[in-house]
């Protein structure tokens, strides 16, 4: 460089960092160093050097960190929801979570929605601030994380409220109708009722008056049914109503519009209760099905065999391409296709030159 010369600064433009993954998202690494594009045979090695890290395309693996979070927060109101108006809770909340305080309210516990779920995290930006504070990550995953961190303590007192908790007890709570420690159990043992299913993470909290209660919601990421088997719409939130039959926690009614003021008879747990509304069982089926717990999720349809693309378009991006490539979907971004070499493990959204 010339004596006297000044060295220009960079003019690529600054990013968002609610944009920027985290640099722990598999298939990122920081080196310091400028990397080379070296091609890779089927040993994974290089030049007599290991082989380096197949490239990813940056776009995708921002996609898929966006998904986690949305999911990480998503999980995150609905058990402050599940666990509205708990001392033990309320009184973390105050110490160290403050900004948290009104988000199940907001995005409608025990009423009509204010917020969608992706406006309350934005309400609650400084809380996420906060929490990364002193910390050089700040991407999705990070904010995932810190999502995470808090709902294993919220899981934890959820347990502890649901655990080895007599029957006769729940009825007294019922029959008492205190909010503070009627909805915090009721939803926590419903919840627990659920784990392993297909409705597991389900919405739930109390709506009021005593034992009445909103099982699932619109929000985003819910993916429950709007309609039913014959194609008529049902309402993916459903107002029911909790009580203890014949020494057991049931849904002994529901309304089948939420804004509707008449009821319809159930008396089933909450499992049943949902098959039935949700997958047009009927109670029997429903019945038979949670006989020995929650029925088994159902198994996600397989993947196509490389190679085996129905998709006309996928057909066209195959035709042509270099012996080893093949073309393959994005998992978090749905049309989205890449090329991919399995034997040499690289990537690429460019089409592969013969």
């Amino acid at each position: 460089m010339a004596p006297g010369r000044k060295r220009d600064r960079s003019r690529t433009p600054e990013v968002p960092w609610e944009l920027l993954p985290n640099g722990n998202a598999v298939g990122i690494r920081s080196t310091g160093s400028r990397s080379r594009s070296v091609d890779r045979p089927a040993n994974g090695r290089a030049n007599g050097r290991p082989a380096a890290p197949a490239p990813v395309d940056p776009a995708l693996l921002a996609a898929e960190a966006h998904e986690a979070e949305r999911d990480a927060w998503r999980r995150l109101v609905i058990l402050l929801a599940q666990l509205k108006g708990d001392r033990k809770v309320e009184q973390l909340l105050k110490e160290k979570h403050p900004e948290l305080m009104q988000v199940a309210d907001k995005c409608g516990a025990s009423g009509k929605a204010s917020l969608s779920l992706p406006a309350a995290k934005d309400a609650a930006r400084e809380w996420f601030s906060r929490g990364l504070r002193g910390s050089n990550q700040h991407g999705p995953a990070a904010r995932a994380k810190l999502c995470k961190q808090l709902a294993v303590a919220l899981l934890e007192r959820a347990s502890s409220l649901s655990s080895g908790v007599p029957v006769s007890l729940v009825a007294e709570v019922l029959d008492k109708g205190r909010p503070e420690e009627e909805g915090p159990l009721i939803c926590s043992l419903m919840a627990r009722e659920l784990r392993g299913s297909r409705y597991e993470g389900l919405w739930i909290s109390r709506k009021g008056p005593s034992g009445h209660y909103y099982l699932g919601d619109e929000h985003e990421g819910a993916n429950l049914p709007t309609t039913d088997k014959d194609g008529d719409p049902i309402h993916p939130r459903v107002h029911a109503v909790v009580k203890v039959v014949n020494e057991q926690l049931v849904i002994s009614g529901f309304f089948l519009d939420p804004e509707d003021d008449t009821m319809s008879p159930a008396k089933v747990p909450i499992g049943p209760f949902l098959s039935v509304y949700f997958e047009g069982m009927s109670v029997r089926e429903a019945s038979a099905a949670w006989k020995n717990g929650p029925p088994k999720r159902p198994a996600k349809p397989a993947a196509p065999k490389p190679g085996v693309l129905l998709d006309p378009k996928l057909k066209e991006l195959q035709a042509g391409l270099p012996a080893g490539w093949e073309v393959r979907e994005s998992r978090s971004k749905k049309g989205v296709y890449f090329f991919a070499h399995p034997a040499t493990g690289r990537s690429q959204m460019e089409r592969p030159k013969a």
